[in-house]
């Protein structure tokens, strides 16, 4: 296999290790509602079955099986993908976070600004202008 280096021969050589980031794309699918993350997961899905028919020869036969040159393609594709959809599903996490924190503050009300505007807006007060 000498056309890509040795590193990236790691989910050649052992095609559950895709597993991980098919897990974790789903997982942030599921917890973000991210369809980025959810493409990423099919994704990693097709690939897994790629490497899978690869290594029990269903899609090559011989020494095409060494060839890998469609992963010039898919590698960055992957990358690509994988990048926008940990960046989508921080995003979205951080948001909804925020959006609780303001949710979870009281507004201000008016008497909260002003203690005064209490004491001349009560009804002690309006039942002494009678």
């Amino acid at each position: 296999m000498p056309d890509l280096p040795n590193f990236l021969y790691v989910l050649v050589d052992n095609p559950t290790l895709i597993v991980i980031p098919i897990i974790l794309f789903a997982a942030v699918a599921l917890w973000t509602h991210s369809r980025t993350a959810l493409v990423a997961t099919v994704a990693w899905d097709l690939y897994l079955i790629y490497e899978l028919g690869m290594k029990a020869g269903e899609f090559c036969g011989g020494t095409a099986c060494l060839k890998r040159t469609p992963l010039y393609v898919v590698y960055p594709l992957l990358a690509v993908l994988s990048l926008m959809a940990m960046l989508q599903g921080y995003v979205r996490i951080r948001d909804k976070r925020m959006r609780e924190r303001s949710a979870s503050t009281a507004p201000l009300t008016l008497q909260d600004i002003d203690p005064l505007v209490q004491e001349s807006t009560g009804p002690q007060f309006l039942e002494g202008k009678q």
